[in-house]
């Protein structure tokens, strides 16, 4: 039975050592993809704060402040012509009188 129980013991143990040998390797791959990842964030970062992105981005903005200004004269321009149409339908328009 002593080596029944010895047998055991011995298989638990190339186990457990197994399981820690395992455990080791997977932290070292975690460690290793963590460098990777905080490499790849950082890049990332620096090209975010590049002057190259700054300056696209104040590109953008001055396009999409000039495309605002284009839709908002537009606007301006249906509204009025809503009005006067508005105006025509209930009889609120003003027409020139002609003189004879």
């Amino acid at each position: 039975m002593s080596d029944l129980n010895e047998s055991l013991a011995d298989k638990a143990n190339a186990l457990k050592e197994q399981a820690t040998e395992k455990l080791h390797d997977l932290s070292e791959k975690a460690g290793a993809l963590t460098d990777q990842l905080k490499q790849k964030a950082g890049e990332t970062w620096d090209k975010v704060k590049s002057a190259d992105v700054k300056e696209e981005l104040t590109h953008l903005r001055e396009t999409a402040a000039e495309k605002l200004g284009e839709a908002e004269e537009k606007i301006h321009e249906l509204t009025d012509k809503a009005k006067g149409l508005w105006d025509n339908v209930t009889g609120k328009h003003e027409t020139p009188k002609k003189t004879d």
